[in-house]
């Protein structure tokens, strides 16, 4: 059973009914069914029907046709079928294909239909001929048009610029730079084709040449990184006036906004050794993480090998019910397919980084279809060290110094992580814990390698166990 949310009432729904409603919603999900109305969902395809569209029927993607002389319907890219009935405007019917035929389930009433194109081409003259299974009833479609709002937001941006799906991003680059002289306005004027080419370069470079654009069209199309832009775009005015409050006296300093479809971010704690905060260098980390296999909806070979169906997504989805719209919760079922991978982080670790320290990594969270991947943020936590102790910039150790080198002065060496001989000399009696600061030897200064703290020694002053009588004699003869 599923739950539904309200979100609009349309029409002539009386206020004192509407309050009634809301009472019975008690703040949490609600079933509910108005005048003999039903909610249309697609009842699934008939065994033997896989539901995909086969690559032969791909110029059906986007197409309208005149159906039966009576109205238009479109075959859209995703495999909706959209027909000006209940059922179809509820979300409930779809279209997929063999080789050779087209299957239409056009709800739960009429059902599946099944046409085979006089032509495989979107062209004129084209027809749809064929029958609906449950009582034979012939139907026909004649071809009217291509939807080129769809069919802009389905282009292959690779195609465009002459590229594979696995081109890098150096190829892309190149592609962009010999097309764009190829076609720039300068050099073919007075031809609108040329133009239309150029722009259409344009959009899909800058589309390929950025890294969350290029995930989101990879793995959800363009149709998300445009609903992306327009995100970005209304954050980007919120936050402009928000500013502008701020500046005449009203209203608070906004944060920047999120990322428009950015995932959320994964937080990971690593330990450092000191050595490693003292000198700088590098660290790997390893993660298992989820990635989208990118390009391998209908491929389970090459480098497809080992992936299989992401996870489902939960969408919100309106449906007009009677005269109600309503919101409701939907379980998407995933055309993409995605696998667990082990990953590497490389841990750059500079001169005088502390506990607290993050370093950000882009984009390399877990995968989600359609989703701007979240990035990982290593905080770092140091080590305990075997010899030294920090409290920001200083350092602290203890050193042994026996009771003849406390009484008479000493000159004692020993290693810093960084391999040098350090001496700590003093010509003074020593008390016990004495401590003892050498300046420049401490810790260096994050971001200001060239400054240090200074190194704090604690003198631990080594007393025999035993004395024999001479020793003793000796001792109350000096002291």
């Amino acid at each position: 059973m599923r739950s539904f949310l309200l979100s609009a009432v349309l029409f002539s729904c009386g206020q004192a009914f509407m309050e009634d409603i809301l009472r019975q919603m008690g703040g949490g999900g609600f079933q509910f069914q108005m005048g003999g109305e039903e909610m249309h969902e697609f009842p699934g395809w008939p065994r033997g029907i896989s539901g995909n569209i086969h690559k032969e029927f791909d110029w059906m993607k986007g197409t309208v046709w005149n159906w039966n002389n009576w109205r238009h319907v479109t075959f859209e890219h995703d495999g909706n079928f959209k027909a000006p009935t209940e059922e179809c405007e509820a979300g409930a019917c779809k279209w997929a294909s063999g080789k050779k035929k087209i299957f239409i389930m056009w709800g739960k009433d009429a059902g599946l239909h099944i046409l085979e194109p006089s032509k495989m081409k979107a062209e004129a003259g084209v027809t749809l001929r064929g029958k609906r299974k449950r009582d034979g009833e012939k139907v026909n479609a004649i071809f009217e048009r291509i939807d080129e709002e769809a069919a802009a937001l389905h282009k292959d941006l690779y195609k465009v610029l002459g590229l594979d799906t696995d081109a890098t991003d150096a190829a892309i680059k190149k592609a962009y730079r010999k097309l764009s002289v190829k076609y720039h306005p300068d050099k073919n004027k007075n031809n609108p084709e040329a133009a239309k080419t150029f722009n259409e370069i344009r959009e899909a470079y800058e589309v390929l040449s950025d890294q969350d654009k290029k995930f989101l069209y990879e793995t959800a199309g363009l149709k998300a990184v445009r609903d992306a832009e327009k995100e970005d775009a209304a954050n980007a005015g919120q936050q402009h006036q928000g500013g502008l409050e701020a500046f005449f006296g009203g209203g608070q300093q906004r944060q920047k906004p999120a990322k428009a479809k950015k995932g959320a971010s994964a937080n990971m704690e690593v330990s450092i050794p000191l050595d490693l905060m003292y000198n700088s260098g590098s660290l790997t980390a390893t993660f298992n993480r989820r990635v989208v296999c990118r390009n391998c909806r209908t491929s389970s070979s090459g480098k497809c090998k080992g992936c299989s169906r992401c996870p489902g997504t939960v969408k919100m989805v309106q449906r007009q019910m009677g005269n109600m719209i309503i919101q409701q919760q939907e379980q998407v079922q995933s055309k993409e397919k995605c696998k667990d991978e082990d990953g590497e982080l490389v841990l750059e670790i500079e001169r005088g980084m502390d506990t607290g320290s993050k370093l950000t990594f882009p984009r390399m969270n877990e995968q989600t279809p359609g989703e701007i991947p979240g990035d990982v943020v290593v905080t770092v936590k140091q080590k305990k060290h075997d010899k030294f102790r920090r409290k920001g910039k200083n350092l602290y150790m203890d050193m042994d110094i026996t009771m003849k080198e406390a009484l008479l002065g000493f000159s004692k060496k020993f290693t810093h992580m960084d391999d040098r001989e350090v001496t700590v000399s003093r010509d003074r009696v020593t008390q016990p814990d004495t401590v003892h600061q050498v300046r420049g030897e401490g810790m260096p200064v994050h971001n200001v390698p060239s400054d240090k703290g200074d190194l704090f020694i604690t003198l631990k002053v080594k007393l025999p166990r035993r004395l024999d009588d001479k020793q003793k004699k000796e001792l109350e003869k000096v002291l």
